[in-house]
């Protein structure tokens, strides 16, 4: 069968790499698979077997214009010049009003694939999809409302509504995920795909959990509203004041000096930025807890990914999770924003062995249900459906 993956972008993302780790899959299975993108490096994924083709954005001369200026404002006020064209025109196209069509552009580059199934994998490219006219659409959804809402507006969640009402067949990474769909297109034929766990790397390394005599808790911190960043820093204050504990942070370095300067870091932490996967698999195993504490996920893979490494896991209901996250078996669950719970939960399982015994071993046992060569054979299975 001849695959189509058709991205915006191949940027570092979690949703990015559960394409790519399918798009494997499907390879590995004798499919010819194809990526078509506007832009990006794929190479932050090792051994991607299928093709990726890009297609730059036509810019204008006013556009050009503008994305240099930007360039020379980073690189006087953060010493980078890093970026792209793309990304600078969503950072102004609200005051500007200048953004490049990338959802006609995409259609076009879509259009010279003779593809048996053709899959949209946000939701402007849902659009870029249907004007494409291939046959066969397809539409795998890890897009959910409180993610749309904060980086594109009310617009952009119209329009994402929107794109679930398209007469296409549709994948998705959870049931929360497969519920917004069918409130929106409830005669849709929805297949499940979970996200997976790669258990070669992510697995027990069991280390000394303790630094200096304090309790290790990890966290991730992403700057945005959803994830619940300042919830876990308070979280994590708290729970200093009564059991000493020294943070293992993972996100970038000027995101965790803004929250030093808003909030207050009082307490021991380790700041790790860019980490691959294996470095991520060491962090897991050698902290305490592991703190998660998201508002909404479409599936939330990372408390997934710390149970897998044996560490005990806080997290909060964030709608995605509840595939796989079950209070008092496998973790300890909060309503989100809620942060006395949050913070008594911790203090619960660190001063707990037999609790923090108990949710490894069916943390352990859960992480071993979801793998990507089941997410690859749910996929298949709905692709063979539809041709």
């Amino acid at each position: 069968m001849k695959i189509l993956f058709a991205l915006v972008r191949t940027k570092v993302s979690g949703g990015v790499r559960y394409i790519f780790e399918v798009a494997n899959g499907l390879a590995d299975k004798g499919h010819d698979v194809k990526i078509v993108s506007l832009y990006g490096d794929h190479t932050w994924f090792r051994n991607l077997k299928a093709e990726v083709i890009y297609k730059p954005l036509k810019l204008n001369k006013f556009s050009v214009l503008t994305y240099n200026l930007y360039k020379i404002y980073r690189y006087l006020t953060l010493r980078s010049a890093r970026g792209s064209p793309y990304d600078t025109f969503l950072l102004i196209s609200s005051a500007l009003g200048v953004r490049p069509d990338s959802i006609v552009e995409l259609a076009g580059l879509i259009r010279n694939f003779d593809a048996d199934v053709t899959i949209a994998t946000y939701y402007l490219t849902a659009f870029s999809v249907w004007f494409s006219q291939n046959k066969n659409p397809f539409y795998l959804v890890q897009d959910f409302p409180e993610l749309v809402k904060e980086y594109d507006g009310r617009l952009g969640l119209n329009v994402f509504f929107l794109s679930l009402r398209l007469p296409f067949s549709f994948v998705t990474v959870s049931s929360y995920a497969k519920q917004i769909i069918l409130e929106n297109n409830p005669t849709a034929k929805v297949t499940l795909a979970h996200p997976g766990v790669n258990l070669n790397v992510f697995k027990p390394k069991r280390a000394d959990g303790k630094s200096e005599g304090k309790e290790k808790v990890m966290v991730i911190l992403r700057g945005t509203k959803f994830k619940g960043d300042e919830i876990a820093l308070k979280v994590l204050k708290n729970v200093n004041k009564k059991i000493p504990i020294h943070a293992v942070i993972v996100g970038g370095k000027s995101l965790v000096r803004h929250y030093a300067k808003t909030i207050g870091l009082d307490f021991e932490h380790s700041v790790f930025s860019n980490v691959s996967d294996e470095v991520l698999a060491e962090l897991y195993s050698s902290s305490n807890a592991f703190l998660y504490t998201s508002y909404a996920e479409s599936f939330g893979l990372p408390p997934l990914e710390a149970m897998a490494c044996g560490t005990p896991v806080v997290m909060t209901d964030n709608k995605g999770s509840s595939d796989y996250a079950v209070d008092g078996f496998n973790a300890l669950i909060s309503q989100p924003g809620d942060v006395k719970s949050l913070s008594d939960n911790l203090l619960k399982l660190l001063q707990c062995d037999k609790l923090r015994e108990t949710l490894i071993e069916n943390g352990l046992n859960t992480a071993k249900k979801f793998t990507w060569e089941r997410t690859v054979e749910n996929f298949g299975n709905a692709l063979k459906e539809i041709n």
